[in-house]
């Protein structure tokens, strides 16, 4: 190939990378340009070694290529070390899918009962669940009591909209630390997505949980999965892709705000719809830890759809906590999301040798 060539890609390569700097709401065809960035990262990587092996002199271009990528390698694929500390607490991130209440999800509601039980018994500190489903009225969705009340959890449900049966869908948060106050964020978009947190008492420290669900897709997998349908459907797909990622965009700018006006550290939860090649990942970033590259091993996918290896659920937190082992729970399969759990420890801060002794 021609040093034209190679130059063209690298420009190329370099272009799509820096896209996710700039927020697509303001340019919303960058959004789609950060979907290229895992695919310039495989070829720059087959190319290096390639021409590695072959010892052709263009491999720097490649090599340049692998080298402003890496911080997309390593929010891919990441290997900590098991740390020996103990953590002081436990935070778990569930996107439970309203428990499977709908029919068609389940027969005799043997997988929300199953989900329901997994979720009650699960022993998290605090428990982050997005679409959230309560009906004080069944003995079966009664979820608040059997998550919160029997578990003596303190709890703050936020329902997003309430059926006519008066069944309650939502954002939740449980905490065995107590609650001194808690709030709402409403997020702009089309959707009723939303953000709460809640200001908890862990020992002398108070930390702010937060827990979010950013812009869905609205988007019916079967349609993108099966070749005919898609054909059929791209139009309809690629404005909702669109009109997704403009507004997921504009709510994490919308989100920073309130986050940089904490009074405390804080770790936030959420099912992001987004994948870590996004304006809204690296923003976030920019300003949090995450705790998966911090704290996990391999590559985290957290969707358990027919579009695998996504990873769209998240936590991060400040520079005052430490995370020390991150966990997706792929075993756990009730939901099409997996649980995400990470262990957590408030860092404290070394006293200098007069206040020593």
């Amino acid at each position: 190939m021609s040093k034209f060539f190679h130059k063209a890609f690298l420009i190329l390569t370099v272009i799509v990378y820096l896209s996710i700097f700039i927020s697509p709401g303001v340019f919303w065809p960058l959004g789609f340009l950060s979907f290229l960035i895992p695919i310039l990262v495989i070829l720059n990587l087959i190319l290096l070694g390639i021409y590695i092996v072959k010892r052709k002199p263009m491999l720097m271009y490649p090599l340049i290529g692998v080298i402003t990528g890496l911080p997309f390698i390593l929010v891919t694929l990441v290997v900590n070390r098991s740390k020996s500390a103990n953590a002081d607490f436990t935070v778990l991130n569930f996107n439970a899918r309203v428990f499977n209440v709908y029919a068609h999800l389940n027969q005799d509601y043997k997988s929300s009962k199953d989900m329901i039980k997994w979720a009650s018994n699960d022993d998290a500190d605090i428990k982050c669940i997005q679409e959230f489903y309560n009906d004080k009225n069944s003995s079966i969705f009664n979820t608040t009591q059997r998550l919160g009340d029997n578990k003596d959890y303190n709890y703050y449900f936020k329902p997003q909209f309430t059926n006519k049966q008066g069944a309650e869908f939502g954002l939740a948060i449980f905490s065995k630390f107590r609650i001194i106050n808690k709030g709402f964020v409403k997020l702009k978009g089309r959707k009723n997505n939303h953000a709460i947190f809640v200001d908890v008492i862990k020992g002398i420290d108070t930390l702010r949980v937060y827990n979010l669900h950013l812009e869905s897709m609205s988007i019916d997998e079967n349609n993108i999965v099966n070749a005919k349908k898609l054909k059929n459907t791209y139009i309809d797909l690629f404005h909702r892709l669109k009109s997704g990622i403009v507004i997921r965009a504009n709510q994490v700018d919308q989100l920073l705000e309130h986050f940089n006006n904490s009074p405390y550290q804080i770790i936030v939860c959420g099912d992001l719809n987004e994948l870590p090649y996004s304006y809204t990942y690296f923003t976030l970033k920019s300003k949090l830890n995450n705790a998966f590259e911090d704290g996990g091993n391999g590559f985290g996918f957290s969707y358990n759809g027919k579009l695998p290896f996504l990873r769209i659920d998240n936590q991060f937190y400040s520079d005052e906590i430490e995370v020390f082992n991150f966990e997706t729970l792929s075993d756990v399969t009730y939901s099409d999301h997996f649980p995400i759990k990470a262990n957590y420890r408030i860092k404290r801060k070394k006293q200098n040798n007069s206040e020593e002794n």
